[in-house]
This record gives structure tokens, C-alpha cells and sequence, in this order.
């Protein structure tokens, strides 16, 4: 669900095929690969080869119920702030209002460290991600296809038509071959300049990732921590500087303790005021040079005593298996 709600590939071998109309079964089953998840809308639970779900997928305020175990609400991102979350909710990002309002929230937590309480929960999943974070650039992947109740085969559920019942997987994957990243939500609001936005903001990823970065930190010790980067800086960086990869770890600051975070991991390390720095300023700048040199100012060191003190620092956590620069 996380692949076909996402948009991201690799949570499942194969891609995932979303039915509206049971009728469609047979023909989705032909696109499936080994690996591949069939749903379908309403579908008969004796089939072995489907996972059956009901309810309703693309109504906000409505729930999608997955094999009678998973249930998945769906709401519109503009009104996330306002929903108590109960259960699983699935953030959508379809109008144009939602779209403004995700850049609004993206820019005010980068300026000032504000998230938005229901988008760091644990059962909140946001939405096209995949297109937010650039990793849905090669549609070869096909990593999901959506058919509707006419028939018509989309890139998602709000994506752009490329075939129909009956096509072939490799006509389809043709089609694919020209679709822009944004092609992901035309059939719900396709404005051409959502790639330039995201272009224009090479930080959206690291934000994302910032969100997940919450969900690892208990809900009674949010109040009091910060992430650098959102609003806060050890050695007085800006959006200039450059901001680190998705995938470099995070440092928490709460009151004078300071701790890295490794999100793929789950590992926390508690660390000085100074490691502190140096693990920011080499993520940011993803150069240890480059970053002894803003740094010796403010360690009160020579730029060669800070470079040496930054390749200690990030010699120290590889040999951990973390990587400060997020570089893989």
C-alpha cells in the first residue's frame, strides 16, 4: 500500500496494479509480475491472486479498507492540520490548494523548525512522495498503474492515461517512456510548473526526510527539541550553504545535548557541542575542507585543526556504518 499510495518503488519486488471495476481482474493479473500486488476495488476474497479492498479510495473524509485488516483514511493535505488522526491517514496532494499549502508548510519549517503536528505522526503517510522527492523520474519503473472503472490504465490513481484494458505491459511501458514526473497527479491537477517548484527548492527532499526523522523521537519530547537545519544552526548556516542529502543522519538539539540520529537505523548518539557542528556543517556543505573553513571561526581553532577534527569526526562514524554526508 505504501508503494501504491507513494509512488515510490522498491517496497515490493514487482509494481503494484490498483482495479476500480472487478471485472478488470483477469486483465490486471496479465501485467503482474513475480512480486507484483494486485487490488481490487470489491474483489472476490476467494481469489488467491488479488488482495481484495473496499470502501473508497479517492473520497476525503472516507476510508479504504485493505483485506479486511488495513484501514487507510483518506484526507486532503489543506485539511490535515484540522483532523484528528485516528488511524492510518493518507495526506493527498491533488488541488491546487493542497500544493500551495505543502510548499507553505515545507518553507515555514525550513525558515523557523514549525511542523505540522499531524504530518510528523507515525500514521500519517503523505501522499506522492515519490514525485515530491524525485525518485519517480524513470516511469520505465512503472512502480504502480491504477485501472479505472472504464477501463483506461493510468500511471496512478491520479496519473496520466497510457493504455487500456487490453494493452500489453510493453505497449504500455513505451507510452511511459515520455511522461514528465509531474504526470503522476495530472488527472487531478496537473499545473507545469510543479518540477520547476520542486527545482527551485533542492531542499524539499531533506524535508521529507525530517518528517520521518520526528517519528523516531518520542511525542513528550518534541516540545523541547529542534532539528538543525529547520531553523536553527550551530555555526549560523543558510538555505546559501547548501542543505544535506535525504539521507544524511540528523542531529537533535534539545536545551545543550545534542544527538545524531540515523534514520535508517534507528540509531542515536549522543554527542558535543562541537561534533555537533562539524557533523552539520559536513552534511551541508558535503566537502570537509570546504567546511573546516566556515567551522574554525567558530570552534575558536585554525582551519588545518578544524579539518583534522572534521575527518576524526566523520572517519569515527563510518566506522559506526554511518554516513555523515549521506552520500549512499
Amino acid at each position: 500500500m505504501d508503494q501504491w499510495i507513494t509512488g515510490v518503488p522498491g517496497r515490493i519486488p514487482g509494481h503494484v496494479i490498483f482495479v476500480e471495476n472487478p471485472e478488470h481482474a483477469g486483465y490486471a493479473k496479465t501485467l503482474a509480475g513475480e512480486g507484483s500486488t494486485v487490488l481490487v476495488l470489491n474483489g472476490d476474497k476467494a481469489d488467491e491472486g488479488i488482495v481484495p479492498v473496499s470502501g473508497s479510495f479517492d473520497t476525503a473524509g472516507e476510508e479504504l479498507l485493505v483485506d479486511g485488516t488495513l484501514s487507510l483514511e483518506i484526507q486532503d493535505y489543506v485539511a490535515i492540520p484540522f483532523v484528528n488522526l485516528v488511524g492510518v491517514t493518507v495526506a493527498r496532494i491533488t488541488t491546487e490548494e493542497d500544493w500551495q499549502a505543502f510548499f507553505d508548510d515545507a518553507e515555514e519549517a525550513i525558515r523557523s523548525g514549525h511542523f505540522v503536528q499531524q504530518l510528523i505522526e507515525v500514521n500519517t503517510v503523505l501522499a506522492e512522495r515519490g514525485l515530491l522527492s524525485g525518485a519517480a523520474k524513470n516511469n520505465l519503473l512503472l512502480t504502480r498503474l491504477h485501472i479505472t472503472g472504464d477501463g483506461s490504465v493510468r500511471t496512478g490513481p491520479y496519473g496520466t492515461k497510457i493504455g487500456k484494458v487490453g494493452d500489453s505491459l510493453p505497449d504500455i511501458r513505451v507510452r511511459a517512456l515520455s511522461l514528465r514526473p509531474e504526470s503522476a497527479v495530472a488527472a487531478a491537477y496537473y499545473p507545469w510548473d510543479i518540477q520547476d517548484s520542486l527545482e527551485a527548492k533542492p531542499w524539499i527532499p531533506r524535508y521529507l526526510a525530517a518528517l520521518d526523522a520526528w517519528k523516531f523521537i518520542p511525542r513528550e519530547d518534541r516540545a523541547n527539541t529542534s532539528l538543525l537545519g529547520f531553523g536553527v544552526s550551530l555555526y549560523g548556516a543558510s538555505l546559501r550553504d547548501g542543505v544535506p542529502s535525504a539521507g544524511a543522519p540528523f542531529i537533535l538539539k534539545r536545551a545543550a545535548e545534542h544527538t545524531l540520529l540515523d534514520t535508517k537505523t534507528g540509531r542515536l548518539f549522543r554527542i558535543g557541542s562541537d561534533a555537533a557542528a562539524i557533523i552539520e556543517a559536513v552534511s551541508n556543505v558535503r566537502d570537509i575542507k570546504t567546511a573546516a573553513r566556515v567551522l574554525a571561526p567558530v570552534l575558536k581553532v585554525s582551519a588545518g585543526v578544524a579539518e583534522g577534527a572534521a575527518r576524526a569526526v566523520v572517519t569515527h562514524f563510518e566506522q559506526l556504518g554511518i554516513d555523515v554526508m549521506g552520500a549512499r
